[in-house]
């Protein structure tokens, strides 16, 4: 089992060149994050973003910390699994939190990545320890967990939580689950979209270029890039830092359009911040017409609404309040963007899956079903508005489920879903209608898409 770097902007070789002559110790800086990790409900990418900016690390050195910090976490149950079998008489509760940091660290570089034992002793400290380290390098997994029940063995071989493995085979079957945990496994594509709003959206595309930033056109979305190579250089323009260009993961931009922004519409973005969704709608709607953005962080809105002036955008109405209990009428179309618990996006954010549990899974349905309810009930006597609801999950307990539910109790239609993506989980009411899309089918998020409409 092979791992892809996350970040793969530059060779391993020129990382640890660039490492050596930065006086930078690599190791030392990913068992910080991986401590801080531990002891804080921060989500990693959120812990290393704030590592790396309080740091001048060289892009090369940047890159390898992240690669390494999120590789550790990616693979972490398949890493404790194999450190048990590998411990001797040593249990892993009896290695000091430090040294279990390290000796994670050592066996995802060891072997996923390849590196030899010889470096990685030094970095362990205590030399009892690399007994431990040379027998898991060289473990038999397969071996390992054959005695296991099949969703253990998925779980241990593919690294991912057991109820994550159990609800996706049931929903998708063992081939269709193996192949989106191996695709969540590896590195994630990113898309960027260039503002419509701006005057010269292909004089933009041409000074990418011209910076060696490698695109692709989307096949589905022509206004769409696969961004192939050259993040770096992408995020240091200043078309990327005054907002003339946006990285949005595609899945994103479907539902958006989806609802079907156009120039006049009165728009309710019911779930905001940070806004990108926002700023898709405004550019479709070609910046006329009524937009609320409102959401119930006043920190994440108030940066948004920030970000909206910097570029220009004076128009969008912002407003923090929770969506359940909010009062906005007479929108026409309306964008629940709920709260969900991202296991769509755990390819780039590895850390979600290993926080996911039932209390809060729960709690996040609850907050949804709260958010649907009280938007549909507001609007009941509206017939016509269309709502658009989405989450970045592949858990059918926030998508069909919920769905079915408001199916059940208020007088509303399904919509045909987008022309891309899958049909929904089978076996709901909903199915035919809502749209999944998923990493290892689409090369997108894994998202959920379900269009009403309130009936007459």
């Amino acid at each position: 089992m092979k791992i892809k770097v996350f970040v793969s902007l530059v060779g391993l070789d020129e990382v640890m060149s660039s490492t050596n002559s930065a006086n930078v110790n690599v190791r030392e800086e990913v068992i910080t994050i991986l401590k801080q990790f531990e002891d804080s409900s921060q989500t990693l990418r959120q812990i290393i973003r704030q590592h790396l900016s309080a740091h001048s690390f060289s892009f090369p050195v940047a890159a390898r910390i992240q690669s390494l910090a999120l590789g550790v976490i990616q693979y972490k149950n398949t890493i404790d699994f194999i450190l048990n079998r590998s411990r001797f008489n040593i249990s892993l509760k009896e290695i000091p939190k430090m040294d279990l940091l390290r000796l994670r660290l050592a066996l995802f570089e060891g072997r996923w990545q390849k590196i030899s034992t010889q470096i990685l002793e030094s970095f362990l400290k205590e030399k009892k320890y690399l007994k431990i380290l040379t027998k898991a390098i060289n473990l038999d997994l397969v071996s390992a967990v054959k005695s296991m029940k099949s969703e253990e063995q998925k779980s241990i071989l593919y690294s991912h939580p057991t109820f994550l493995v159990h609800t996706l085979t049931e929903k998708l079957g063992e081939k269709e689950t193996i192949s989106l945990m191996k695709k969540n496994n590896s590195s994630f594509t990113s898309y960027l979209r260039i503002n419509q709003l701006i005057s010269n959206p292909n004089e933009i595309l041409s000074s990418l270029i011209e910076k060696k930033i490698i695109l692709e056109q989307d096949k589905d979305l022509p206004f769409l890039y696969v961004i192939k190579d050259g993040m770096k250089a992408l995020i240091d323009t200043n078309a990327f830092k005054t907002g003339k260009i946006f990285i949005q993961d595609k899945a994103s931009i479907l539902a958006v359009k989806t609802l079907d922004p156009q120039p006049g519409d009165f728009i309710w973005d019911a779930c905001a911040a940070p806004g990108m969704k926002t700023h898709l709608i405004w550019e479709f709607m070609k910046g006329e017409g009524t937009l609320i953005a409102s959401d119930i962080h006043y920190q994440r809105l108030q940066s948004a609404q920030k970000r909206f002036l910097s570029y220009g955008i004076n128009q969008v109405e912002w407003i923090h309040t929770d969506a359940a209990n909010a009062s906005i009428p007479n929108a026409k179309k309306i964008l629940i963007d709920a709260p969900c618990t991202s296991t769509g996006i755990i390819q780039s954010h590895p850390s979600y899956k290993w926080r996911l549990n039932k209390k809060w899974l729960f709690s996040i349905m609850t907050i949804q079903n709260k958010i649907l309810d009280g938007i549909i009930s507001k609007y009941l006597d509206k017939p016509g508005t269309e709502i658009l609801y989405s989450t970045c999950s592949v858990l059918p307990h926030e998508g069909e489920n919920q769905i079915d539910s408001v199916l059940d109790r208020y007088n509303v239609e399904l919509m045909k879903g987008p022309n891309f993506g899958q049909t929904g989980y089978p076996n709901f009411k909903c199915s035919k209608e809502v749209r999944r899309l998923f990493p290892h089918t689409d090369n997108t998020n894994g998202f959920f898409i379900a269009h009403l409409k309130i009936s007459e």
